[in-house]
């Protein structure tokens, strides 16, 4: 099981490196960035080295980025729409420099315009980036549906990714969002009514990374609020359903949880490993 938590670059990323190993990690996922402010402070490039030398020596795969919390790549707003592609640039950049395997962005929120204006908006973002990048596969995150967000929905996933090939463009699920969104997977026959809509929509190889989370909001809230695994409204049992789902069971889990890493973190990842 490959089995890691989202963790801090702020002390360098040597220091990250370490924090994973100490927690007995072999994935993890950090933001390259403040992820709520669009100016990029001095990047670590010695540690970038680091990591891009020693991740695999270390067990530490996959690397991943996740993107910062201001893009908005499908915005109508074209200051915001290309704003958000600088960004993007930025951070993906900063992801290559240090061999990452993924970079994880959500789809945006379209506001007033439509899904397939908003869709095809997206893609074309999409498609600047995988010519500008070549070594980084990006992951399209599904959402919990707030309001204008896009992505919520597996049909409009399966369309964002459509054009793209498999091997550059995957899809991230998250156990919140996908509570928050509807689906109750609470139970292992949850699982199997959820996992088999996604797979009628998009291709099992689409799916490589799942992001474990319970969340605040009971089902079909629509509210993103991230609790610790067991504590909130999907509970004990929808994770040991998930970990036990063989379609499942080759995908990488990041534990995204509130609190500090070294000891309610630690804590969620020793849920994880009982279940």
């Amino acid at each position: 099981m490959r089995l890691g938590i989202h963790l801090s670059m702020g002390r360098g990323l040597k220091r990250t490196m370490e924090e994973a190993q100490e927690l007995g990690c072999n994935t993890v996922q950090i933001f390259s960035k403040n992820p709520r402010s669009w100016k990029a402070g001095k990047f670590d490039q010695e540690g970038a080295d680091l990591v891009y030398r020693e991740k695999q020596d270390r067990d530490l795969r996959p690397w991943v980025v996740h993107a910062t919390y201001l893009i908005n790549p499908c915005s109508p707003d074209d200051d915001l729409y290309y704003r958000s592609r600088e960004g993007l640039e930025l951070e993906i950049g900063r992801a290559e420099l240090m061999g990452a395997d993924y970079y994880v962005l959500h789809p945006g929120n379209r506001k007033d315009s439509s899904p397939e204006q908003s869709i095809k908006r997206l893609q074309h973002n999409l498609a600047y980036l995988l010519e500008k990048f070549n070594s980084i596969n990006l992951l399209v995150e599904g959402m919990a549906g707030r309001g204008s967000e896009l992505g919520a929905s597996f049909l409009e996933l399966s369309k964002i990714v459509a054009p793209f090939s498999p091997t550059r463009v995957g899809i991230c699920l998250d156990t919140c969002h996908l509570f928050a969104a509807g689906w109750d997977i609470r139970t292992d026959k949850g699982w199997r009514k959820t996992l088999d809509l996604f797979f009628s929509h998009i291709d099992y190889q689409r799916l490589q990374l799942i992001h474990v989370n319970d969340s605040v909001y009971p089902l079909g809230s629509r509210q993103d609020r991230h609790t610790h695994l067991g504590q909130g409204k999907i509970g004990r049992e929808g994770f040991r359903a998930m970990i036990n789902r063989p379609e499942l069971r080759e995908i990488p889990l990041i534990l995204e949880t509130p609190g500090s890493v070294r000891e309610e973190g630690r804590k969620n990842l020793e849920f994880m490993r009982r279940l």
